[in-house]
């Protein structure tokens, strides 16, 4: 009996992938997604995990390791630093991003550098005066991979209805990846202090470094005019979106902090704070597993409304009063909230953006994010307020904000339907795109019909005829690559068939749910 081999998942005499590869591709895919992704998908998770070593040795040498009113002062200075990487985002990073699309997995790599640089370095200026810069150089960088990797994404998905999932997938990684960081980073700071765990973080970028490089880039796409831009970027639905968005980023911002200052305040002990940060991200981690479950039955600008709702219920309650379950339960919806806004959020511009210019208008975006979180931060920092009166703080976010939000998508609603024709908008881009095909702007008729297709999708969902989407797409491409002539007849033909994919609606679309 020793002597056998037996090895039931390896051999299948009818010829079958053996059920265990099986099991295995399956699971791969879950969690890492096929082809191209998987490099982007590993990348991601070390940046993850590099970040939760950062985190804890940051908490561990500027919030634990001082007084309440000691840490109040270098929270709000951190705060403040927060605030730099605002005034280089939006008007250099985002264009530089998509400057070099030809190397973009050399920009990230360069990125992820200089992330391991900075933390190498604040190994020697914990608590220094040189400590504010080299997080500020942290910073920059670690919004700049953010918008590098919208970019990677949105060059590397081909279905845009995959890029719910696609961000789903990638972030999901990354939260086991910090999780797991986390708990081993608690450990290491325990046995060799925050130096080490800064040590740690260093080696995790330059291995994320080392693994994007691997990405295979497709072809090269030119810049496009920035009026594309604007009109691609900002259309309606895409706008009122990020102001969810801020919402639910200014809530996070203040939720995060209160808390701290409310547990210590009351000295709880620490493993309250573990606990807190556990449910935060459990909660965040089901926000990244049900996005793409709940994509197939509501568009992103619904997933935005009840990731603002989802928390709003709790904290309402939590204005009686707070206990210790309800608070963990807060902590996990707040968590739930800011993934499953975000990713609806990247998919939405990741839909809107032209290829080429997605990363000034990922960086503009992240900006206002940024901007609302610190603001939210900075509220709770310096003040002490009661639990209950804190939950009331976020209730006036969270409720007011989704009122504005349902009030905004009623308005876009009316923006692009009218009474006699619900595709009203869409058809008013159609005669924009056929006044540019008679003026010989054929580059802008063509952009102007896919727009046209884009507002009609927004009202109804995606289209049943694919292909006819995917061509639209194809010659939008085409149109803004001034590598790439464009004709009469290629201008004629998106112009033909966004008019016919609009004049089949509604009949013609796939409604969610």
């Amino acid at each position: 009996m020793g002597s056998m081999q037996v090895q039931p998942d390896t051999v299948d005499s009818g010829g079958r992938e053996p059920a265990a590869a099986s099991r295995r591709g399956r699971l791969r895919h879950a969690v890492l997604g096929d082809g191209p992704i998987v490099p982007l998908s590993v990348a991601h998770g070390l940046a993850g995990a590099a970040d939760a070593f950062v985190s804890i040795s940051l908490a561990g040498s500027l919030f634990f390791n001082v007084s309440p009113d000691a840490s109040r002062r270098q929270v709000l200075l951190y705060l403040l630093v927060t605030m730099a990487p605002l005034a280089v985002l939006a008007p250099l990073v985002g264009p530089a991003v998509d400057r070099f699309r030809r190397w973009q997995r050399y920009v990230a790599a360069t990125f992820y550098v200089l992330r391991a640089a900075s933390c190498l370095a604040l190994v020697s200026f914990l608590l220094d005066i040189a400590f504010y810069p080299l997080a500020l150089a942290l910073l920059i960088a670690s919004k700049a991979s953010g918008v590098v990797k919208q970019t990677l994404v949105q060059s590397l998905v081909d279905d845009p209805d995959e890029l719910v999932a696609t961000n789903a997938r990638l972030a999901r990684f990354a939260s086991i990846t910090a999780a797991v960081g986390a708990g081993l980073a608690a450990g290491l700071l325990q046995v060799g202090g925050p130096e080490w765990t800064l040590r740690v973080a260093t080696v995790l970028f330059a291995l994320a470094a080392y693994v994007i490089l691997r990405i295979r880039p497709g072809a090269a796409i030119e810049l496009a005019s920035d009026d594309v831009e604007y009109a691609e970027t900002h259309l309606p639905v895409v706008f009122v979106g990020s102001l969810g968005m801020m919402a639910i980023r200014a809530a996070v911002g203040f939720f995060l902090f209160t808390l701290a200052f409310t547990l210590r305040r009351d000295s709880q002990p620490a493993f309250i704070y573990g606990l807190a940060g556990g449910c935060y991200g459990a909660g965040a981690f089901v926000g990244h597993s049900i996005t793409g479950i709940l994509r197939h039955r509501f568009r992103e600008q619904q997933l935005i409304a009840l990731a603002i709702a989802a928390p709003a219920a709790f904290t309402a309650v939590g204005v009686l009063g707070v206990s210790t379950p309800l608070l963990m339960v807060i902590a996990a919806m707040v968590g739930l909230s800011t993934t499953l806004g975000r990713n609806a959020f990247d998919s939405l511009l990741q839909r809107r953006a032209p290829e080429a210019l997605l990363g000034r208008a990922g960086a503009r975006y992240e900006t206002r994010f940024q901007l609302a979180w610190v603001l939210g931060g900075a509220v709770a920092t310096p003040i002490t307020l009661a639990p209950e009166v804190s939950m009331m703080v976020l209730s006036a976010i969270y409720v007011p904000g989704l009122l504005v939000f349902e009030k905004a998508l009623r308005d876009v609603r009316h923006f692009e339907e009218t009474d006699s024709d619900a595709l009203a908008g869409a058809r008013e881009r159609l005669v924009h795109a056929r006044q540019a095909w008679e003026a010989r702007e054929f580059r802008t008729a063509i952009v102007d019909a896919s727009a046209a297709a884009d507002l009609a999708q927004t009202v109804f969902g995606p289209f049943r005829d694919r292909a006819a989407r995917v061509m639209l797409d194809d010659l939008r491409r085409s149109a803004i690559d001034p590598a790439v002539d464009v004709d009469r007849e290629d201008a004629v033909h998106a112009i033909e068939t966004a008019r016919s994919l609009i004049d089949e609606m509604p009949s013609a679309v796939d409604e969610p749910g």
